[in-house]
């Protein structure tokens, strides 16, 4: 047991209920500098249409994250994989809700604006000079934990009033001309800001 103990590689408890999914921060060179890509999602598409976005999507049996997001943003973006130079692992964003989502940063070259029509309905890009320049607008959310009916309250101190801990949540918005970049999007765009400071 002790080698057992010894030998033990930390991960994340839970990990293998997690759904992985990875995205591409797409950078290119655009008249205003670099710049990053953004797409908005198709109407067509059930969770978040119209949201935004960066190109991505789950993490498939036998695919690293990378192969992923690679593969995804060519599924998207219409693209050949050669036109991605994928230039290291971002940060990995880790969420309740069961899900780890890993960012590559990656230059997408002659890019001609192109798109699948059923996961994406439009693109646009923003100078990153803009972003690294503007603090994004701060709000707070609170989530609460709320039991089943069938929760064994009897066997907690404190019964159905135990004082269960509420979960304070930044929600960063960064706005470009008529675009809101918020949500999950803006807490990846928060993080490689900060990395390319």
């Amino acid at each position: 047991m002790l080698e057992k103990l010894r030998n033990h590689k930390p991960t994340l408890v839970g990990i293998e209920r997690y759904k992985k999914f990875a995205v591409c921060i797409p950078l290119l060179e655009t008249e205003e500098g670099w710049s990053l890509l953004f797409e908005v999602r198709s109407s067509r598409i059930g969770r978040q249409p119209g949201d935004v976005c960066f190109p991505g999507g789950k993490v498939e049996e036998g695919e690293t994250p990378q192969e992923a997001a690679v593969r995804e943003t060519c599924e998207e973006l219409l693209v050949e994989a050669d036109q991605i130079e994928v230039i290291g692992p971002m940060d990995i964003l880790v969420e309740d809700g069961g899900m780890l989502l890993y960012t590559f940063g990656a230059v997408l070259k002659d890019y001609r604006g192109t798109m699948s029509p059923a996961e994406v309905s439009q693109v646009f890009t923003v100078p990153l000079d803009y972003l690294l320049e503007t603090e994004p607008e701060l709000y707070f959310t609170t989530e609460y934990t709320v039991p089943d009916d069938n929760f064994p309250f009897d066997r907690i101190r404190g019964g159905r009033d135990y004082p269960w801990r509420k979960k304070r949540e930044e929600m960063f918005f960064y706005t470009w001309k008529n675009w809101v970049i918020w949500g999950i999007t803006a807490r990846l765009l928060e993080a490689f800001l900060r990395v390319c400071q």
